[in-house]
């Protein structure tokens, strides 16, 4: 073999690379591959210290451009172990700066050969210039080497040859270190064949092929959108699956610790996140994965078991995670074995007491604090507990074997009807959780109903303070206790009959002349009812309240007088009294006589009187009498039907003078002041056309009252005196009218005299014959129809008292002929009947219109109206 034009020496390899030879250089290339076989460190500084280092890199360069495969091949060796040193690396990036045809493009671009070895060689050398930061920095500075470099390993990933594949891999693992490189990978087009290759070579036969995709895998997961691309490989390939595969062919004998401990790693980048935690739990092969971490924490490498400590405190992190460690038993059995080793380094003994804190069991609650309310009842809170496992805390609040509450609040208002069936109730607290974990019981803290004013004692001084017939009025004193009661039921016998807030009540409804047996009880904040305070009663007659003397006259066919008198025992202040005849109301007032009219004939008639005060209504006993029968045929007719007029008597002639001068005289002198009279009721008449009572009495309807059935329309104008005289004529205007002759006029419907047989007494006669309280000079003179009867009979002398004047021709037109009614006028003093001859004088005299003005407002005599010409 010839020599080269410039020789070059056999013991310098390096010149034999620089030779122009082929020969020489594939020669030099072969003993430097053997030189970095034997030692790494002598071919780095042999080149390094040589002052042609520049030109044996670039000749190494050109070597890669090579068709020779083996030469290629062999070249990129030597750049993977170069670039295991750091000065190298320094070296090889100053000698590509500013050139697109660098060594790392060269590599890159050797990936896509067909040449395995070519193949395998440059991917190893990637590998070798990414495991530094240095190296990740030169390759991430160039984006298009790195995209086309990211291109070429995607497809390496399905490569069927294993050191192919395990370097594609190594290179993904290094080169994910750099988090930049993370988020350009996940950001890659190729970033989803990438991870489904990844996945792949999990359950690859090789152990470091799987271990370096795991790693991959784990470096993935760490952002958010290679988590994503993870995750939806999983459930396709089975990724929990394959981890757990891994972490327990870690565990065994025959692999080293290195692969459990990636498994695990890969696992806690998975289950960091809530979307992986759940796909790790939701795998069916889980509890296989708590079987390799049990076995890793039982071997001596103290690395692995921080990795297992590690992997199971990112799996307990979350209650669902916590609850299944606990259903394993077995993990947590270890974990707190490991905590009590002394010789358990510092870092493993803060991953275990993380798992441990997660998965410690709930505590016994502190007594539970007790707050009496106002109101009645308790108000009961607690600590609430907030376990590290996450879970939800249940709190049960109990009083012996009954639950007062269960939920996760930590208070409760424990009602006042809670405390009523016990005189103490204690009460305790437990806490649990979801997956059966129940804490102890906490101290009893005894709550007592006394204490918390549910039973207040018996009422005191409980007494009778007034009784009637039909009531008993009731007094008490609260109880004796800390808290006023809500209210008190009071109790005749065993019947509730009143509930107050009072010391006070009536009991109404009761029976006269009846002993009763009254009981009191205070009824506490949480309505419950105290002790009983009793007292006895007895309610009086029931007469004793009631009206007394009720007595009822018979005048005639249609009139009946009722008189009563005061009661014995007035209840409480008296108001009126009420007479209901036949059930209807027919007088309303505080005098205690009245007469009933217009009723009809031969009907009897129950009357009652009723005292109303301020305590109540006292009913008298019922009076019935029948009115006196009708003698005459046509009953059914009213009182004043035209049948039953006389008829009309021609106009009178007008009395003398003297006859008005003393008749005027004497009205005057009768309405001097009246110091004696009661206010009465005035009752004003006007007249109705005679036909309209005439069909009512033909259709044989009942009047509703006496006045309307006379066609009356009565208004009641209290507070006026006895002196306004009803029915009476105008006697000034009677005067003129008999003076100058004027057109008729409708007369007024004259109200009936009172009878004298009503007087009860000479006192009484005389009361109302006493002037009235008004004044005289004010008051029109006012004369009543019956004065012009008594007036005509007397002057008539004795023989003419038996029959009835008529008034004369010269009469006012606002006066008519006074007609006579159809019945007797027996009852009239002046027929002789009545014994009191001082009484007759009195009417002779004409002191007569005081009576009768007084008398019309209370009785009526038999004589019935005026009609119209």
């Amino acid at each position: 073999m010839a020599c080269c034009l410039a020789p070059c020496d056999r013991n310098n390899v390096l010149d034999y690379l620089l030779c122009c030879k082929p020969a020489h250089v594939r020669s030099a290339v072969a003993d430097l591959t053997v030189l970095a076989q034997q030692s790494k460190r002598c071919l780095v500084e042999q080149i390094l210290q040589s002052e042609k280092k520049e030109d044996c890199i670039r000749v190494l360069i050109k070597l890669l451009y090579s068709s020779d495969d083996w030469l290629c091949s062999s070249t990129a060796y030597l750049f993977g172990v170069l670039m295991e040193n750091g000065s190298m690396r320094r070296t090889l990036r100053e000698c590509s700066h500013g050139s697109n045809d660098g060594v790392v493009a060269v590599l890159g671009q050797l990936l896509k050969k067909d040449d395995p070895d070519t193949v395998t060689n440059s991917a190893g050398a990637i590998a070798s210039l990414v495991e530094s930061s240095e190296g990740r920095d030169w390759l991430l500075s160039q984006p298009e080497v790195f995209s086309q470099l990211l291109e070429s390993l995607s497809h390496l990933l399905s490569h069927p040859r294993r050191s192919t594949l395990n370097a594609a891999a190594l290179t993904l693992a290094r080169l994910l270190l750099s988090e930049e490189a993370c988020h350009s990978l996940s950001a890659h087009p190729a970033a989803t064949r990438t991870c489904s290759g990844l996945v792949r070579c999990l359950t690859h036969s090789d152990t470091d092929t799987a271990m370096n995709a795991a790693f991959a895998v784990g470096r993935l997961c760490v952002s958010e959108q290679g988590r994503t691309l993870i995750l939806a490989q999983a459930r396709q390939h089975q990724l929990v699956s394959s981890l757990q595969t891994l972490l327990c062919s870690g565990a065994g004998s025959g692999a080293g610790p290195e692969a459990g401990q990636t498994a695990c790693f890969a696992l806690s980048c998975l289950a960091t996140e809530e979307d992986g935690h759940a796909a790790v739990l939701d795998c069916p092969s889980f509890p296989g994965l708590l079987d390799g971490l049990l076995q890793l924490l039982q071997r001596d490498d103290h690395d692995s078991a921080w990795f297992a400590a590690m992997a199971a405190r990112v799996l307990v992190s979350r209650p669902e995670g916590v609850i299944k460690v606990r259903a394993h038993g077995l993990l947590e059995k270890r974990l707190q074995a490991l905590s009590l080793c002394p010789s358990l380094g510092q870092e493993v003994q803060e991953e275990v007491n993380g798992c441990l804190r997660r998965l410690m069991r709930l505590p016994t609650p502190a007594p539970v604090s007790v707050l009496l309310l106002p109101l009645g009842g308790c108000h009961v809170s607690w600590e609430g507990c907030s376990p590290e496992s996450g879970l939800d805390v249940t709190y049960c609040l109990q009083a012996n074997d009954t639950v007062l509450y269960r939920g996760p609040e930590c208070h409760v208002t424990i009602p006042p009807t809670a405390l009523l069936s016990v005189e103490a109730l204690p009460l305790r607290l437990s806490q649990s959780t979801s997956d059966g974990d129940v804490s102890p019981l906490s101290e009893a803290v005894v709550v007592e109903a006394g204490r918390a004013g549910l039973r207040p004692g018996p009422p005191r001084e409980l007494r009778v303070i007034g009784c009637t017939s039909t009531q008993v009025r009731l007094s008490w004193a609260e109880p004796e206790s800390g808290h006023r009661p809500k209210s008190y039921h009071v109790y005749r016998g065993d019947t509730l009959v009143e509930t107050t807030t009072e010391p006070g009540a009536i009991v109404s409804g009761l029976s006269p002349s009846t002993r009763y047996c009254l009981r009191v009880c205070a009824v506490g904040l949480s309505d419950a009812p105290g002790a009983f305070a009793d007292v006895e009663a007895s309610t009086p007659d029931a007469q004793e309240h009631a009206p007394t003397g009720l007595t009822v006259a018979v005048l005639g066919r249609h009139e009946l007088h009722v008189s009563w008198g005061a009661p014995l025992s007035p209840l409480g202040r008296l108001f009126n009294y009420e007479l209901r005849v036949n059930g209807t109301v027919a007088y309303l007032g505080t005098e205690r006589f009245y007469t009933a009219r217009r009723l009809a004939a031969n009907t009897a008639y129950a009357c009652t009187v009723t005292a109303i005060t301020s305590r109540g209504r006292c009913e008298s006993r019922s009076v019935t009498k029948r009115t006196a029968r009708d003698e005459y045929q046509s009953t059914h007719r009213c009182l004043y039907s035209p049948s039953r007029q006389t008829p009309t008597q021609p106009p009178a002639v007008s009395p003398p003078a003297r006859e008005v001068s003393e008749v005027k005289r004497k009205v005057k002198r009768s309405h001097l002041p009246r110091k004696h009279l009661t206010e009465v009721q005035h009752v004003s008449h006007h007249h109705q056309p005679v036909g309209h009572n005439r069909g009512r009495a033909r259709h044989g309807q009942d009047c509703p009252s006496v006045e309307q059935a006379l066609g009356y329309e009565t208004t009641h104008k209290p507070n006026q005196l006895a002196a306004e005289h009803e029915s009476e004529f105008d006697m000034r205007a009677l005067l003129e009218g008999s003076r100058t002759e004027a057109e008729p006029q409708q007369s007024l419907l004259m109200r009936p005299l009172r009878s004298l047989f009503t007087l009860r007494s000479k006192t009484e006669l005389n009361r109302w014959a006493e002037p009235p309280l008004l004044d005289s000079a004010v008051i029109t003179a006012k004369v009543s129809p019956g004065t012009f009867l008594q007036q005509n009979a007397t002057k008539g002398g004795l023989g003419n008292r038996g029959r009835l004047p008529l008034i004369t021709s010269h009469t006012s037109g606002r006066a008519r002929t006074i007609q006579p009614v159809s019945f007797s006028w027996c009852h009239l003093d002046w027929t002789g009947h009545h014994s009191d001859r001082m009484l007759q004088n009195r009417l002779a005299t004409g002191r007569r219109v005081h009576s009768e003005t007084r008398g019309s407002k209370h009785h009526h005599t038999a004589a019935r109206g005026i009609t119209s010409m």
